[in-house]
C-alpha cells in the first residue's frame, strides 16, 4: 500500500506533466530563416533603408488653441517632456489688452 506521501506525489507529478506538455504544445515557434552562401556575382537588386534610428512617439498631439494669433512666446521645444496643464505657449494679445482697458475705462 503507498504511503501517503507517495498519494500525494503521484497526482502532482502528473499535474506537472501535463503543464510542461502544455507548455511545449503552445510554445513560441523559431523564426524560419533561409541561409545562403555568399558567392561573386553581379549585383542585381539593392535595398536601402532610409529609416535608420528614427524613432516615433507613442502619443502625439496637436496644438488647437480657440483663438487663432502669432505667438507671442514658445516655452516648449520639439521633444520636450510636458505634464498635463503645462503653458506651452502666449499668444500676442496686446489689440485684447487694449480694448478690455477701453471697456473698463468706460465703465
Amino acid at each position: 500500500m503507498p504511503t501517503r506521501s507517495l498519494r500525494f506525489a503521484i497526482p502532482v507529478l502528473g499535474l506537472l506533466a501535463f503543464l510542461l506538455l502544455l507548455w511545449y504544445r503552445h510554445r513560441p515557434q523559431p523564426v524560419p530563416v533561409r541561409v545562403y552562401r555568399a558567392a561573386f556575382g553581379t549585383v542585381e537588386e539593392t535595398v536601402a533603408n532610409t529609416r535608420v534610428g528614427s524613432v516615433k512617439a507613442c502619443r502625439r498631439s496637436r496644438l488647437s488653441p480657440n483663438l487663432g494669433g502669432q505667438i507671442a512666446e514658445l516655452y516648449v521645444h520639439e521633444g520636450d517632456r510636458v505634464e498635463a496643464g503645462q503653458s506651452l505657449l502666449r499668444l500676442w494679445n496686446r489689440d485684447l489688452q487694449a480694448n478690455l482697458q477701453l471697456a473698463a475705462a468706460q465703465w
